[in-house]
């Protein structure tokens, strides 16, 4: 079977799922089903990171679980910090991406500083993610949004990068990235979100589409991240769980940065409280 098929039949399988899980499952459900994919990609990122023991790995990826889910237990003003903490982890990540991709390429960390990164950023995915569908009014629909605005911004990118892509956006991390498809992936994301404020009836929609397009853009740079990670370990794929799409962190990229900055924006601006 060719790539593309199976990259198609994954596709008719999970999207009705995920559909169901973020719209219509119980919280325990969709807490349940965050927690098993948070606990595959610990697992990946845990290869990643030079951790080859399936049970080291195993252990990584379930205490990475354990303390997302503490991340949910605390009050309401902790756990705003640690969301503004968030965004400013992935303002950071952003501006050495832009600014020292082959220093970010080249250093050298530690296996214990690597899986504490990773144990960082999967936490913020889980509470983020949890956060969106359990705390927010319209959490099923504003996860929903958040969800396709970044395929918007991804098949957006894709489809002008194709056609006009000329201006390399990080040769050295992700070579068939360009400026070109991302401004347009952003301005596809500028429409879609256009037309969902008034769907999701949100009292300033100018203030929307901002807090949108900025987090699609950070977006693109979750991605670059896990690209950055993978380059770092020498492979094409975080796993091979997903026929024809990877592993779950090549799933979840973009959504590791956009979920942090989508609520740490939300909270900040009080636009969706």
């Amino acid at each position: 079977m060719s790539s593309l098929a199976q990259r198609l039949l994954t596709a008719v399988f999970l999207i009705p799922l995920v559909v169901w899980v973020v719209l219509f499952s119980s919280d325990l459900v969709y807490t349940a089903v965050l927690a098993v994919i948070v606990f595959a990609a610990a697992y990946e990122w845990a290869a990643l990171s030079g951790v080859h023991n399936s049970f080291r790995k195993i252990s990584i990826a379930a205490i990475t679980v354990f303390c997302a889910y503490l991340l949910t237990l605390l009050n309401g003003q902790l756990e705003s910090l640690v969301i503004s903490a968030g965004l400013v982890f992935w303002l950071l990540v952003v501006i050495f991406i832009i600014t020292k991709p082959t220093m970010l390429l080249l250093l050298k960390l530690k296996q214990s500083l690597m899986v504490l990164l990773g144990l960082i950023v999967l936490g913020l995915t889980f509470l983020s993610l949890y956060m969106i569908r359990i705390n927010f009014h319209q959490g099923p629909e504003l996860l929903m949004y958040l969800l396709l605005l970044i395929w918007v911004a991804d098949s957006g990118a894709y489809f002008v990068g194709r056609g006009m892509g000329k201006h390399k956006l990080s040769p050295v991390i992700s070579p068939g990235k360009s400026i070109e498809g991302v401004v347009g992936g952003l301005l596809a994301c500028c429409m879609f979100a256009f037309f969902a404020a008034n769907y999701l009836k949100v009292e300033n929609t100018l203030i929307f589409l901002l807090i949108s397009v900025f987090v699609a853009f950070i977006s693109v740079y979750g991605d670059l991240f896990e690209s950055l990670m993978k380059r770092r370990a020498k492979v094409k794929d975080s796993g091979s769980i997903l026929p024809g799409h990877g592993g779950v962190l090549d799933r979840i990229d973009s959504l590791i940065a956009a979920g942090p900055t989508f609520v740490a924006c939300a909270s900040l601006t009080q636009i969706l409280s």
